[in-house]
């Protein structure tokens, strides 16, 4: 497994503070409607970056972390402390579809951890689609509704003018013969 960055999170001895700080620097959109009042971070920027989370320490000290996907939180942590790390976090599972754990870096540094079970997330994401590709062409099936129409108008065109075409050379071909015929 490659071990992308997926999230980053800054902690603050006064939350709502930092969150309405960086939501007037930057224009993120943050939402607070959890029972923590977490800041849900939307950097509104699609296709590049990620989105993160301001939230209160528990520990009265303020950090800036990230998140870094792994497949297994509890043995990411072992390994990190036999590299020289400090197990700041067990693994915990934030509700649904993911389990995080933090750990420090022989520096100091918090980093977080984080296992995301996409399967929620790519029904989701797959629904999404599914729902604008109906939209955009009223079919659901990929083709484009009047795409289809003129497609299917000139399928049911053309076998009639192929027949149409085969009765005109045909008539010419006896009016030939007749003209042969009736020279010689």
């Amino acid at each position: 497994m490659a071990y992308p960055v997926t999230h980053f999170e800054i902690n603050a001895r006064d939350a709502s503070a930092t969150q309405k700080f960086y939501q007037d620097l930057f224009g993120w959109g943050i939402n607070t409607n959890n029972p923590d009042n977490y800041g849900m971070i939307d950097t509104k920027n699609e296709g590049t970056g990620i989105n993160g989370g301001i939230g209160a320490s528990r520990h009265g000290k303020s950090w800036v972390t990230f998140y870094v996907e792994t497949d297994d939180p509890a043995a990411t942590l072992a390994k990190a402390e036999r590299l020289g790390g400090t197990r700041v976090m067990e693994p915990m599972d934030a509700g649904g579809n993911v389990v995080y754990a933090l750990f420090a870096d022989p520096e100091g540094n918090v980093i977080g951890l984080a296992k995301m079970d996409r399967t929620q997330e790519q029904q989701r994401e797959q629904a999404k689609e599914q729902k604008a590709r109906s939209r955009s062409n009223g079919n659901g099936n990929g083709t484009p509704a009047r795409s289809r129409a003129k497609a299917t108008a000139s399928a049911k065109a053309s076998p009639k003018r192929a027949t149409a075409r085969k009765r005109t050379t045909a008539k010419k071909s006896t009016t030939r013969s007749r003209s042969k015929r009736s020279r010689g």
